[in-house]
């Protein structure tokens, strides 16, 4: 008795799967360009619906100039990019503010508010003795 084997089963399984994940593909691997475009059209769409703390034209000038930046590769929105932004803020401030700026933007004191309701307030007590009873 032979027994034949039907080597074209995982042949047809890996098409099936190539085939698949192909499909899948721009869903989760987008290209750069298509990426950006795609947050764009988001970000328009929050626009023109009333969602945006902004009113209409500053939140439609503000899409199209960071669509904009983003196609130039100047657009870095990243954590990292904010940790940067608010390290170099408090390098401004005079040596004492300085270090109680940075402690306070790594998340030392307490925090209120947010950016919807027009900014976030840190805080940060420190005690400091008081040089008249030395």
């Amino acid at each position: 008795m032979k027994i034949h084997s039907n080597s074209a089963a995982p042949l047809h399984g890996a098409l099936f799967l190539t085939v698949l994940l192909m499909s899948a593909a721009p869903a989760w691997a987008q290209t750069p360009a298509a990426a950006q475009l795609a947050r764009y059209k988001q970000e328009m769409a929050v626009c023109q619906s009333g969602r945006s703390p902004q009113g209409r034209p500053t939140c439609e000038r503000e899409a199209r100039a960071a669509f904009a930046q983003a196609r130039k590769g100047d657009l870095d929105d990243g954590p990292a990019a904010y940790e940067r932004n608010a390290h170099e803020r408090c390098m401004s401030l005079p040596s004492p503010e300085r270090y109680e700026c940075v402690a306070r933007m790594q998340g030392q004191g307490s925090q209120s508010g947010s950016v919807s309701s027009g900014g976030i307030s840190r805080e940060l007590r420190t005690t400091v003795p008081d040089k008249a009873g030395q």
